[in-house]
Parts: C-alpha cells; sequence; structure tokens
C-alpha cells in the first residue's frame, strides 16, 4: 500500500512537471523561452499574439521577463520525448487499473457482434455508445474527427448539446447573434444569412477577445500597483512634512519658554490632526486601491478559469458572464486616485522672525501666523485622478478643510 502511494505521488509531482501552466494539460509540441520557461507552443503564440494587439510588450506569462522583438521559440525535443514516455506510462496504468474495476458499471458497445466490450466513449452525432476499438476506428475517419465525444453515462448531456427547435446537434456558432447552433438553424431557422462558424472556429474568435480582456485587467493591475506606490510615497512626505514643521515649531516654542507652552501645545495638537486627517485619506485611497486589485485579480483568475476549460459548450455557457462582470470592473473602477504631496521646507514666508520681534506685545499676533502655516499644510497635498472627471474622492476631501 505505502509503495502504491509513493509511486502515485512520484506519477503526480512528474505530471505537474510536465503540465503547461497555460492550458494545465500535458505539454504539447513544448517551446522554451528566453527565461528557460516552457509552454505548449499553440498556447504561448495565443497569449503573445493577444499581446501584440494590445500594443503591450512581450513578455513571459510566468516571470513577466520582457523578451524583445526579435523572439525566438526553441523547440524542447527532449522535453517531448519525456512527455510521450509518460503518456505511455498513463495508459498502461489506466488499462491495468480498468480490468481491476469489476465492481464498476458497464455499458455494452452498439457495434460490436460477436463478443460485446464495454462502451468507453458515447458520441453524440452517431448517438452510439463504442468500446476502445471500434472508438480507435472512428476516429480513424477524417470525416469523424469533428464528432462530440462524451463519456458512457453522460447520456442527459447529449439532450443539453441539441438544438430545441430542430433536434439537431449544435455544431455551428453564430458570429452575429454570438449562440451555438445546428445545421437547420443556419440554413432555414432564424440564423439564415448571418455569419456562421464551425464551434472551434467560434471557440477561437472568442478565445482572442478573453485574451484580450486579460491583457487589458494586467495593465489596469500595473496602473493601480502603481497608484500605490507613489501614494505610499506621498504619505512619507506627508510624515516628513510635519516632522519638519514640528521641528521648527518645538524650537520656536523653546524660545518662547514657560509663558507659551500652552499656545506650544495647541499648535502642534492641530498640526497633528491635520496629518491625521490627510494620513486618513491616504489610507482610504490605499483600501479603496487594494479592494481594486483583489477586484480585479479575483476576475482574472475566473477569467484564467474560463480560459482553461476545455469543454466548448461549458466555456460559451460562462462566457458572457465572465465577460460582463470584467466590462462591469474596468467600467465602473476606471479610474485610479493618487494625491500630490508638496515639500514643506522652510517656514520663511510664515513671519516667523517678525513674530520673535513682536512676540512679548500681542499673542494674537501668534495665532495668525500658525492660521498661515495652517494653510500651507492643508494645501500640501493636491489629489488628481487618471478619470478627471470622477474627481468627487478629491472634492470631498477638500470640503473637509
Amino acid at each position: 500500500m505505502e509503495k502504491a502511494s509513493a509511486e502515485f505521488e512520484g506519477g503526480a509531482s512528474l505530471e505537474a512537471e510536465l503540465t503547461c501552466s497555460i492550458c494545465l494539460c500535458l505539454y504539447k509540441d513544448p517551446v522554451s523561452l528566453s527565461c528557460s520557461h516552457t509552454f505548449c507552443q499553440q498556447c504561448i503564440k495565443k497569449v503573445l499574439t493577444a499581446q501584440k494587439q494590445s500594443q503591450a510588450p512581450l513578455t513571459c506569462p510566468l516571470c513577466r521577463l520582457h523578451l524583445g522583438p526579435n523572439l525566438e521559440l526553441q523547440k524542447n525535443f527532449h522535453l517531448c520525448n519525456i512527455v510521450k514516455a509518460f503518456q505511455a506510462k498513463i495508459s498502461e496504468e489506466k488499462q491495468g487499473k480498468g480490468s481491476e474495476e469489476g465492481e464498476t458499471e458497464v455499458f455494452p458497445c452498439e457495434y460490436c457482434l460477436d463478443e460485446t466490450q464495454p462502451a468507453v466513449k458515447t458520441c453524440l452525432v452517431c448517438d452510439a455508445s463504442l468500446c476502445q476499438a471500434h472508438l480507435n476506428k472512428h476516429n480513424s475517419k477524417a470525416s469523424y474527427q469533428d464528432h462530440i465525444l462524451v463519456e458512457v453515462r453522460a447520456g442527459g448531456v447529449a439532450e443539453e448539446r441539441r438544438c430545441p427547435e430542430h433536434g439537431r446537434m449544435l455544431e455551428c456558432y453564430c458570429s452575429r447573434e454570438e449562440q451555438y447552433i445546428c445545421v437547420l438553424c443556419a440554413i432555414r431557422g432564424a440564423h439564415v444569412n448571418h455569419e456562421v462558424l464551425t464551434l472551434k472556429e467560434g471557440h477561437d474568435q472568442q478565445l482572442t477577445k478573453l485574451l484580450n480582456k486579460m491583457t487589458r485587467l494586467q495593465l489596469y493591475e500595473r496602473a493601480i500597483v502603481t497608484a500605490l506606490e507613489d501614494l505610499q510615497k506621498s504619505e512619507n512626505q506627508i510624515k516628513t512634512n510635519t516632522k519638519t514643521v514640528t521641528s521648527q515649531i518645538q524650537k520656536l516654542f523653546d524660545e518662547i519658554k514657560t509663558e507659551l507652552i500652552k499656545k506650544e501645545e495647541k499648535i502642534l495638537s492641530d498640526i497633528q490632526l491635520n496629518e491625521k486627517k490627510q494620513l486618513a485619506y491616504i489610507d482610504n485611497l490605499k483600501k479603496n486601491m487594494e479592494h481594486r486589485r483583489e477586484e480585479v485579480e479575483r476576475n482574472h483568475q475566473l477569467l484564467q478559469k474560463l480560459r482553461e476549460q476545455q469543454d466548448i459548450f461549458l466555456f460559451f455557457k460562462e462566457f458572457h458572464v465572465a465577460i460582463l462582470a470584467t466590462d462591469r470592473i474596468l467600467r465602473q473602477n476606471s479610474n485610479i486616485y493618487r494625491a500630490d504631496v508638496v515639500v514643506v521646507e522652510e517656514m520663511d514666508g510664515v513671519g516667523i522672525r517678525r513674530y520673535q520681534d513682536k512676540i512679548r506685545d500681542s499673542m494674537k499676533e501668534l495665532d495668525c501666523i500658525f492660521w498661515e502655516l495652517q494653510g500651507k499644510l492643508t494645501k500640501q497635498m493636491k489629489c488628481n485622478s487618471t478619470n478627471q472627471s470622477k474627481g468627487s474622492a478629491c472634492d470631498r476631501y477638500k470640503q473637509n478643510f
């Protein structure tokens, strides 16, 4: 038992190493990039094509290394041989396992005449269950290459894949209505004179759109990350400005000594309050950006999962919901907020020297100078957004002061 468990874990580990990170299937015609990461040839070509169409730089989907304009895909012959050997081993193990499972319900092949063999697949087009031998003959015919094969017990799937109007298999895709249809729908049904494609062509067409959406999401995520970095810099600058002003105020009140201690405490308290309000606003923007990034990541994972969907029918079944959700995110969250903070340096313009000459004449003049400084600190942050039509958050901040 322990030996079988160890063999299973070893096989699973090897299969993970031989799995393409894009399609999550075993490598098919594996090619390597300059960063040494390997993908299926068709998978990486689709990703690079989508990047070119969106005018984004060519990068590795895993490490984001820039690949440069003169990209060459190097076929990994050694890895290709390993995959073939692994597939042969898995096939032998499945055949041996199948002979040991005697309690599983068996469905007979409908083409066997003498000794009936158990069916392994059901062809929805032929409406028949086939054993492995007849399945091989079925698949060897060029005219049968587009037939849909499902598990033997998936009887309910056949009805779901038939046209409710004509009862025929849904073998076509209407590009105009974005629906899967049968042949009769295209010839004499509601889709006459529409642009009709095969399901494979329709899948490739919509997959291109999906890749474009994913690329836009990636660019949007990078913009959010950049905005968060800028907000962190602004937060640090506000703290630096506050520290600078606080140091100068403390120095001033050290000269004024005991009789101005209460006034000193009030001014420093107001400055700290201003800092808290501005940092609270920065923190609110950061949380908002983090929330948007998380929402983008979740939606990107949903699109990635949909992109890796092998069942074309399920792909179209979930496609429109995923695209609508993506469009909603891009439409509602297109604005990215920033808060630019100016550097508050010396206090030459606030009348400190004038106040030192008149400090014993009037305490009220100290209040005037403080409010002048307070206004400068309040205006140190300039709010802006990449979407100029939606600056309400900055406007609300300005109204608070």
